[in-house]
């Protein structure tokens, strides 16, 4: 019991009558928190709201790098394309050649073993060129396309159809589906006359 009763004494004593705030400061003192509670709230809603700028102005900025980066690398790769395309039309009138010598050679009866070094080096040639997108373009049994042949002689067989390509005089390619050079051909042509 007597431990309860110094308890309460102490506990009395450290209790000042200065210490329990008045009615009237604590209402004045709850006023002033609410009020320093709204302006950091104001203030947390302006950080949120620059914090929300900041965010959407560096999410245009990725995407702006992002565009950027995908121009660049199709200005990079279609400069290489351009690029290509200009060494692959110079190129190409060697390959010409090419053919020209093994045409020449197995008509006039060229040494065999000569004529399959050309051949051989003619092959490979045609195998670089198809893995840099570069393909021939069809010529026999098609009719005329002036998007894909050059027409340089008109013929007229009755025996064949009207615009029927007769005969290529000079081989066209394609470079990535894109004509690189027009196949140069005869193309049959009846008169209207030999119609009526």
């Amino acid at each position: 019991m007597e431990k309860r009763e110094e308890f309460a004494h102490a506990v009395g004593e450290n209790q000042h009558p200065e210490a329990s705030p008045e009615p009237q400061s604590l209402q004045e003192e709850v006023e002033r928190l609410k009020t320093a509670l709204e302006e950091e709230r104001r203030k947390v809603s302006e950080k949120e709201q620059l914090i929300s700028e900041y965010l959407n102005d560096l999410k245009r900025v990725k995407a702006d790098f992002d565009n950027f980066r995908k121009r660049e690398m199709l200005y990079r790769q279609q400069f290489v394309r351009t690029a290509n395309r200009d060494l692959i039309l110079k190129i190409l009138p060697i390959l010409d050649d090419l053919e020209k010598a093994l045409f020449e050679g197995q008509k006039n009866e060229v040494n065999e073993v000569f004529l399959q070094g050309v051949e051989l080096i003619y092959r490979k040639f045609l195998s670089v060129l198809e893995k840099e997108g570069v393909k021939p373009i069809e010529t026999k049994g098609q009719k005329f396309d002036p998007k894909y042949h050059e027409a340089v002689a008109i013929v007229s067989l009755p025996g064949q159809e009207d615009f029927a390509i007769i005969e290529e005089v000079r081989k066209g390619y394609l470079y990535h589906d894109e004509v690189l050079r027009p196949a140069q051909v005869k193309v049959n042509r009846i008169s209207q006359e030999k119609m009526a």
